[in-house]
């Protein structure tokens, strides 16, 4: 969402369209998103829930509805504006519990089995930090929506950082629960998923592993694994350099215990 020179409220969507948001609060972003645009994508399997509809909020926007366009510095430290906020109170409480942060949750009361939640990504409060997503929040509104338009397509619509994603995206393929075999009654009801995350530990990939594994068991001694089995490269370099503070405080070792 962005804001014109003509102070006109504009939605970039994926494609190239752009609509004119008559939205003129967050609440009423919210309702319009869920009744009238009807974003989002549908579910990955079977068992699993349609994707959230996904609302990217530019500086101007933010202004528009009433929110800061950068965090201070104890919010930034908390990653979440207060509670106490005006725009909080105008949602009645629909917001998660992990408060207004930069990929913040809406939620709206749901029908039957349907979810009524709406996600929002603010990237000047660091919600595409350059080290998971490059150089994904510097573009123009019209280029962000078709940047994160290709990576929904391809991946699924994104959540948080990309492992952030990457977790959800492996809870979406194979979600926690699903449906039981009907009872005597005919009536199924929710039954764990084997092999879903966070119930039973899953053995990681051969190729994953160090020499010496258990999963690896099998091998024989002696055998050298090629390029073929085994990554030699680290999957993600969570390491960043040193600034200047912290150079200048990084003690030498001892001589006595060189």
């Amino acid at each position: 969402m962005d804001v014109d020179d003509d102070g006109k409220v504009l939605a970039y969507c994926t494609g190239g369209l752009v609509l004119d948001l008559p939205a003129k609060s967050l609440p009423s972003l919210v309702e319009w998103t869920l009744k009238e645009a009807k974003l989002g994508q549908p579910k990955l399997s079977g068992p699993g829930k349609d994707a959230d509809p996904l609302i990217v909020l530019t500086g101007a926007a933010l202004e528009r509805y009433g929110l800061p366009v950068t965090l201070t510095e104890e919010e930034r430290h908390a990653w979440r504006i207060p509670e106490g906020h005006k725009v909080i109170k105008q949602l009645a409480r629909g917001v998660t519990k992990r408060g207004f942060s930069p990929w913040a949750r809406i939620y709206r009361p749901a029908t039957g089995s349907e979810r009524a939640c709406v996600q929002l990504c603010i990237p000047s409060w660091k919600a595409l930090d350059a080290r998971h997503w490059g150089e994904a929040g510097q573009p123009t509104p019209a280029e962000l929506a078709r940047v994160l338009g290709v990576y929904a397509s391809r991946v699924m619509t994104p959540c948080g950082s990309t492992a952030v994603t990457g977790l959800e995206l492996m809870t979406a393929l194979h979600p926690p629960t699903r449906a039981s075999e009907p009872d005597v009654d005919g009536k199924r009801h929710s039954e764990h998923n084997p092999g879903s995350l966070g119930k039973d530990p899953v053995d990681p990939a051969p190729c994953e592993v160090p020499d010496g594994h258990p999963v690896l068991k099998d091998l024989l001694w002696f055998h050298v694994r090629g390029p073929g089995e085994k990554l030699f490269e680290e999957a993600y370099d969570w390491a960043r350099p040193l600034i200047d503070a912290e150079c200048t405080s990084v003690r030498a070792p001892r001589q006595d215990h060189v």
